[in-house]
């Protein structure tokens, strides 16, 4: 009589098939699975855990990302330090005949109650030496035709902390369409205008250097000695000149696995992928005790499944969790983002301040025109590591329509940053 087969798992007394529980429970391949398996799974908790505040990673959230820390720590000094100015009336301290550096804050009135102009004059000045304060020339901008439409104009403050405060002091014919664009809401327009007069007026303090700096910022402690350090290490990287500025903000949504970069990590990916095979086959090879764990089914599944999933988690993680930008002054000719701070050499601001008078009637703002002029005349450009500034304006100075982005523009390695 002829039996029909069967696949026998486990059953006592009966011979192992290579489907039965013992086989499977005895092979090497199995067990090498079952480790490996766990370590990913432990890896991936690991991984929501850790790198929740990272834009770049899936695990990213939005609740713990965008927590306010350091920058509440910065603002609370900032306010403390303007309340002081406010009731002392101390005159503003004295600066050197030919500053280091000119400090240009454009501001407008928001619609709101909340001006963030006085969080960025007083952070910028907290925590400074007084020696540092003599190198700075701060030049607050009011830029309203009419000055008194600004909330802070008036403010006894205002006056004491800096060294001058810049209104429009432009022709007729200059201030009749500074006026029509206010009144047109055309704030893209007028926004370049007032670049580039404010650009005009820090060079003529004849400062070294001309720092820019948007009216809805935070300035991290110790932000002038670390911008001071930069660039006199940018002196000696671009001692032959050729570069256009030194970001003090940047944004690392922009700086996740791009596109643009993928035959780089397709290639990264591949050459792993070959150096454990050949590591694997190489160790099977010359150690003996090995050849039984390493079988071909244990390094099939190393290779082709447990590499491949290491690597998903590994671009899960997230770029700049992963790669993260080295402390210091780093080259960044692409994916920066956006004008909240930039410091200009001295030399290049008279070409600066004639692109932007030709870019008034161009559709696009400050950081795009900086960036579109840099590409054509190949000019390189810097960022420093951390961020000097945190971008802190939830209502946009741009006007309607920006105010979601605005929310959205946010260093998180700020908030992270020990006060």
């Amino acid at each position: 009589m002829r039996l029909k087969p069967r696949i026998i798992l486990g059953v006592s007394g009966e011979t192992d098939t290579p489907l039965s529980w013992r086989s499977i429970t005895r092979s090497s391949a199995s067990w090498l699975a079952l480790l490996l398996g766990v370590i990913w799974f432990l890896t991936y908790q690991y991984c929501r855990a850790a790198y929740s505040r990272d834009p770049t990673s899936y695990f990213f959230d939005e609740t713990y990302g965008y927590e306010r820390r350091y920058s509440l720590r910065r603002e609370q000094e900032a306010y403390d330090l303007i309340r002081a100015a406010n009731s002392t009336l101390a005159p503003p301290v004295p600066t050197s005949a030919e500053p280091f550096m000119c400090v240009g804050i454009a501001t407008v009135a928001r619609t709101t109650a909340q001006q963030y102009v006085r969080g960025t004059i007083g952070s910028v000045l907290h925590g400074l030496a007084e020696e540092e304060r003599r190198s700075i020339y701060l030049m607050p901008f009011i830029a309203h035709t009419n000055p008194t439409e600004h909330p802070i104009y008036r403010e006894p403050w205002l006056a004491a902390v800096s060294n001058r405060v810049l209104e429009y002091d432009v022709s007729d014919s200059d201030r009749t369409r500074l006026q029509k664009l206010e009144e047109g809401h055309h704030f893209r327009n007028k926004s370049m205008y007032d670049y580039g007069y404010l650009l005009g007026k820090c060079y003529e303090t004849d400062a070294s250097w001309i720092a820019m700096l948007e009216d809805d910022v935070l300035a991290r402690r110790g932000w002038y000695a670390e911008a001071t350090d930069a660039l006199l290490e940018l002196r000696r990287k671009a001692s032959d000149g050729g570069w256009l500025y030194l970001r003090m903000f940047y944004t690392e949504g922009l700086l996740g696995w791009n596109s643009e970069e993928w035959v780089r990590y397709f290639g990264w990916s591949f050459a792993s992928f070959l150096g454990l095979i050949g590591i694997l086959y190489a160790a099977r090879s010359k150690i003996t005790r090995l050849q039984r764990p390493l079988s071909n089914p244990a390094v099939l599944y190393v290779c082709f499944v447990a590499l491949p999933a290491f690597i998903i988690l590994y671009f899960m993680a997230g770029r700049v969790s992963m790669q993260p930008l080295p402390p210091g002054v780093q080259k960044m000719d692409r994916f920066g983002c956006c004008s909240q701070g930039f410091i200009f050499p001295r030399a290049i601001v008279p070409r600066l301040i004639q692109r932007t008078k030709k870019a008034m009637d161009e559709d696009y703002y400050v950081d795009m025109l900086l960036e579109r002029w840099a590409d054509a005349e190949n000019l390189k450009r810097f960022v420093v590591v951390p961020s000097l500034l945190q971008h802190v304006g939830v209502k946009s100075s741009k006007g309607w329509g920006y105010d979601e982005s605005a929310g959205t523009t946010w260093n998180f390695g700020f908030e992270r940053l020990s006060p």
